[in-house]
């Protein structure tokens, strides 16, 4: 493997005048496949098919275990679940896949007609076919995000903030390039998650640039998330896109941007999906400039398109004239049409919904845990709780913290899903006992909101449902039980009872 530097990695595959690829693959919640559009519904688990004029519903398939992310691979639909250690393979009937991992997310189809999943949790990629699992690859830092151009696959390491790239076979056998996205000190790539491959042959992505730690002589007030200074904010969106990194600005007009959450390209529109502002913004992006890693030079903004709560994934028609969003949290597909400027409301329709994993209020916790939009909850548009607890987890980043109410603090992020009675009180220094008013004081000091009008309870209640990462059967099961028995001799469990928490301090 070899880590390159901005200047010689080449994250468009087709650059200039480059032939497009045969082949091409990336992952989204939703797909369109002729005349219909798959989308997962994790809530209740299952894959509907939606008609792309009416956007009627017109099937449904149940797929227990969170369905996540799709692709077509050959003849078959293959699904990943988040929170299964299988896949789904549907083609004349559904079949459940074991895979060795606690649960999935992307999933591309490769040239030699099988697929590939990235596991997250499990730190690995794994090769599957109808048949089984093909071969596992170790993959460091939480992949989160696969695309495939030509012999070329693209990985995400989302906890490391880098890419990997090189061809197919390269990159399973362990090898490949590396770009380490953001390389100035006390800034991190978070939620490096998004990737796209356009079918002229571009390898598009988003994350957040994050200010966690450049400046520990940051006075008080100025040591928020949620604020603007100089015109700059701690925290934005970026694209690794050949039209620029920057797209976002929070002025307060129409191109507040936050949480990027799918992306896709076709032709000279570049499309990127933000859950956080519930919004789309269509860039204009020509393939004939290239790309030689991140840019700070700010990309051209044509529309932005407002939608409902929680987008979440992008599908495009052959030519890229049309675009359909999966509205994730309202349960709803849009139609939008690349022609529009300005700011433009889209066509959309709410499909039907099941008995939902969350509760009614943890659903509404979920809405205020992801809302940029809410001057209660953070004035500019730039930070939500989501944006430090991705999916209700965490970073893996460590903060520096100071505000009026925060004394000075260097503090690793905890999952939020740690936030519930059973692992009381919360922080490690035992700060908190309940977690309305965590959320409360992490809006005010943090966020730069007053938190007024806040169905806090509901966030609380989203905090304690959300559910942690699944683990994943032990590759070795004699192994992990003298790993058992190990934790058992040696004291572990007197605090750490089944691997939990006791909910006390200690010295």
């Amino acid at each position: 493997m070899r880590l390159t530097t901005v200047s010689a990695f080449l994250l468009v595959a087709c650059g200039s005048g480059t032939p497009a690829p045969e082949f091409s693959s990336s992952s989204s919640t939703i797909l369109l496949d002729g005349d219909r559009l798959w989308v997962t519904s994790p809530d209740d688990d299952a894959l509907v098919a939606i008609d792309p004029e009416s956007l009627e519903e017109i099937e449904r398939i149940d797929l227990a275990g969170a369905p996540t992310q799709l692709a077509r691979v050959g003849d078959a639909l293959v699904v990943t679940l988040e929170l299964a250690g299988e896949i789904a393979w549907i083609e004349s009937d559904v079949r459940r896949v074991s895979i060795p991992c606690g649960g999935s997310r992307a999933v591309v189809a490769l040239p030699s007609g099988s697929a590939l999943v990235s596991c997250p949790s499990d730190d690995r990629l794994v090769e599957v076919n109808a048949s089984g699992v093909v071969g596992v690859t170790p993959m460091n830092g939480r992949p989160t995000a696969l695309a495939v151009s030509g012999d070329e696959l693209y990985v995400t390491a989302s906890l490391r903030g880098v890419v990997r790239s090189g061809a197919i076979e390269e990159v399973l056998d362990g090898g490949g390039d590396e770009l380490r996205v953001e390389d100035e000190p006390g800034f991190a790539a978070s939620q490096l998650d998004v990737l796209g491959a356009s079918p002229e042959g571009d390898v598009v992505a988003a994350y957040q640039r994050v200010d966690h730690d450049s400046d520990r002589d940051r006075p008080a007030d100025r040591g928020g998330y949620g604020s603007v200074v100089d015109g700059e904010p701690r925290i934005e969106p970026r694209i690794l896109a050949p039209c620029g990194g920057r797209y976002a600005r929070f002025d307060g007009g129409a191109e507040v941007f936050s949480g990027p959450s799918a992306i896709a390209m076709a032709r000279d529109r570049l499309w990127v999906v933000n859950q956080y502002t519930d919004d789309v913004a269509l860039v204009r992006c020509s393939s004939s400039s290239g790309l030689s890693g991140p840019t700070s030079r700010r990309a051209e903004v044509l529309a932005t398109f407002r939608l409902g709560r929680g987008p979440r994934g992008i599908a495009l028609s052959e030519d890229g004239s049309t675009a359909w969003v999966d509205v994730g949290f309202d349960h709803a597909v849009a139609r939008l049409d690349a022609e529009g400027r300005g700011v433009v409301d889209p066509i959309a329709r709410r499909r039907s919904l099941g008995d939902t994993r969350l509760s009614a209020i943890a659903l509404r916790g979920r809405n205020l845990f992801h809302d940029a939009d809410d001057i209660h909850l953070t004035p500019s548009g730039i930070v939500t709780c989501a944006t430090c607890h991705p999916g209700g987890g965490e970073d893996g980043l460590s903060w520096f913290l100071h505000t009026p109410g925060v004394a000075r603090k260097l503090r690793r992020t905890p999952p939020a899903w740690g936030a519930r009675a059973s692992f009381l009180p919360f922080h490690w220094d035992g700060e908190f006992d309940d977690a309305a008013v965590l959320s409360g004081t992490t809006i005010r000091e943090l966020m730069e909101g007053d938190g007024l009008l806040i169905e806090l309870d509901a966030i609380a209640a989203y905090m304690a449902e959300v559910a942690p990462p699944m683990p994943r059967l032990p590759d070795d099961a004699a192994q992990a039980e003298r790993g058992a028995q190990v934790f058992q001799d040696a004291g572990c469990a007197d605090c750490h009872a089944g691997g939990g928490s006791d909910g006390l301090a200690h010295r």
